[in-house]
């Protein structure tokens, strides 16, 4: 069984939120920072892997405390279990093909099939049972013949515009190359990925009904847009470049899968990639551990090793060290696939491999944690949102990612969102935004239609029920005053009624003093009956942080050399994300996966 462990079963085992603040130095210090790994990988003496502990740096002579720990600054990678000594007699079989590829997800898929498009034999390492593994099915596309379905094809959005707010909102850190690669040509890797599967059933809009017939249907996010509706007015917009496949993408993912097996592919599942194999400075293969037996397969590479491995997410020692927040605000994580031995698929297996061969990581991870509001009503709609003190504390009218963040220094991580009985008249205003809600209708759509429980369209009577029973996750009640003692967690409900009576002077006189509001979407809360649901923290989905890497899927050394022989694609891939993930193009993520899966099946077989 792997040693791995996820979030809660390392909580079972006794290391619990105190002894990761007391081991990582963070007790009575601050904030820590993200991880500083760019210095030459080193292991702790007992191989790191204990309790993913920390060492502390004491207070300097300031007063004030170490923002990081005496590990982290050295480049002492507590994370990292010692490299695994595989012995001839460990090795059950050897095979060989032109590219080896590491992960069949989206991207060790699309690689894959990629790789033998050129003519290369392809075989695939894979922990859990099946190939073409994947979840949800939202993707960000620029241009291509699949948008212009909805007119927004090549030329509808200038790509440099979406990958300049994509450079901003992440502070400039990623390597603007990467994403202004991806953004000039995924569309056309997107018909690419669309055409494995011909019977695709492509909607004409938003509301177009879901044929039964079809096991897939390609659904555009906010199509048409509301007439008054640009986002180029937008302070957050969230582009128009969003689609989804419904119920999931997984039967296009399992027809691009079919093609690479076609052309010779085959997945060894149910075993494990431990260790690279390196001859002098190039990576010629890999070690596979297979589940079964216990013993090891040795993957020899003609051409290149492509690494697809996924996030870390599931890994705690590395949460730990590159991105402490998550822990210390109580970010619970989700994860659905699991390997043959029962654990995630995404503990960061790609990073410790990486790091036994001197592969440099990436500083200022970027955790997915988007908020998605009450996803049985209203979602994220930017109704007036206040903490567990009665106080405001940010503009509403923004994306999900922007929302946590500002959750993550509230009181407890909570807040309460609060509207009146005029929110039908007042969605219509709000602009199609990730997670939001901005059309009304009073018929209902179709039952498979709803996607990720939040979209577009709201029924009419949603609020009234999402109030009923038992089970209900909204509060309702004919007064301010009743409203706010049904909130047993409001600590000072004179402050919040104050905030309320504050916020609607503003939306009376049209300007927002506090946090600058647009005008258009500040209503006022004064027409019972009155509705308020409360949110926490969001789920912790990827953690983006990876590899080095560039836009031809390349991988450096801490010296900023490239490894040769090897090739990085997917949440894996490092350089692409920083800080926080972006959220203004809906299933970025997804797009960049695919985009660069395909990349790196082209240039491994290439040697680009």
């Amino acid at each position: 069984m792997s040693e791995e462990k996820t979030f809660e079963q390392e909580e079972n085992s006794g290391f619990n939120r105190r002894q990761f603040l007391t081991a990582a130095g963070l007790v009575g210090v601050g904030v820590a920072s993200t991880g500083l790994a760019a210095c030459a990988p080193q292991s702790t003496s007992n191989g790191g892997n204990g309790n993913g502990s920390i060492s502390s740096g004491s207070n300097n002579a300031a007063g004030g405390g170490d923002f990081v720990s005496t590990a982290q600054s050295e480049g002492i990678l507590t994370w990292l279990p010692a490299e695994p000594e595989i012995a001839d007699a460990d090795i059950e079989s050897e095979q060989s093909a032109d590219i080896i590829v590491i992960g069949c997800g989206l991207s060790g898929t699309t690689a894959a099939r990629s790789a033998t498009e050129e003519g290369a034999s392809v075989i695939v390492v894979e922990k859990s049972g099946t190939p073409a593994v994947s979840r949800s099915g939202e993707f960000a596309v620029i241009g291509g013949e699949t948008m212009a379905t909805w007119g927004r094809g090549d030329g509808y959005i200038d790509p440099d515009i979406i990958v300049d707010h994509e450079m901003n909102e992440m502070c400039y850190f990623p390597k603007r190359k990467i994403l202004s690669t991806w953004a000039k040509g995924c569309g056309k890797v997107f018909d690419w990925y669309c055409a494995a599967l011909p019977d695709l059933y492509i909607c004409k809009n938003s509301a177009d009904p879901l044929p039964t017939e079809y096991d897939c249907h390609l659904w555009p996010f906010f199509y048409p847009l509301p007439d008054w509706y640009d986002w180029r007015d937008e302070k957050l917009p969230t582009f128009p470049t969003s689609v989804s496949f419904n119920p999931s993408q997984a039967p296009v993912i399992q027809a691009n899968w079919a093609l690479a097996e076609q052309a010779g592919a085959q997945c060894l599942t149910g075993h494990f990639a431990e260790l690279f194999i390196k001859d002098g400075d190039k990576v010629t293969g890999v070690y596979a551990r297979n589940s079964e037996t216990g013993r090891y397969v040795k993957l020899t590479a003609n051409k290149s090793v492509i690494l697809a491995s996924g996030d870390y997410g599931s890994n705690r020692d590395l949460i730990s060290y590159y991105t402490p927040e998550v822990i210390l605000n109580d970010v619970p994580v989700m994860w659905m696939n699991m390997d043959v031995e029962g654990n995630p698929t995404n503990t960061g297996d790609g990073l410790k491999m990486g790091a036994w061969i001197g592969a440099a990581i990436q500083q200022r991870h970027a955790p997915m944690t988007h908020y998605m509001g009450d996803m049985g009503s209203v979602g994220t709609s930017p109704f007036l949102r206040l903490n567990l003190n009665g106080v405001r504390f940010m503009d509403e009218d923004a994306p999900g990612q922007q929302v946590q963040n500002q959750t993550e220094s509230q009181p407890d991580r909570a807040f309460w969102t609060i509207f009146d009985a005029n929110w039908p008249e007042q969605v219509p205003h709000f602009q199609p935004m990730h997670g939001s809600v901005n059309t009304v209708v009073d018929t209902p759509t179709p039952e498979n239609y709803q996607i990720m429980g939040v979209n577009t369209f709201i029924m009419r009577d949603a609020v009234e029920k999402a109030a009923e029973g038992n089970n209900a996750t909204i509060i309702k009640a004919n007064s301010i005053d009743e409203l706010l003692a049904q909130m047993p967690n409001m600590r000072d409900q004179a402050a919040a009624k104050a905030s309320i009576e504050r916020y609607n002077q503003m939306a009376k006189a049209g300007k927002d003093e506090d946090y600058n509001k647009v005008a258009s979407r500040l209503f006022p809360i004064e027409n019972p009956p009155y509705y308020a649901f409360e949110s926490g923290m969001s789920a912790m989905l990827v953690c983006c942080g990876g590899l080095v890497s560039d836009e031809d899927c390349r991988v450096y050394d801490n010296d900023g050399n490239i490894i040769k022989g090897l090739y990085v694609a997917g949440n894996i891939q490092g350089s692409r994300y920083a800080v926080a993930y972006p959220i203004a193009l809906k299933g970025i993520s997804h797009s960049l996966c695919l985009f660069y899966g395909y990349t790196a099946g082209k240039n491994a077989v290439a040697g680009i």
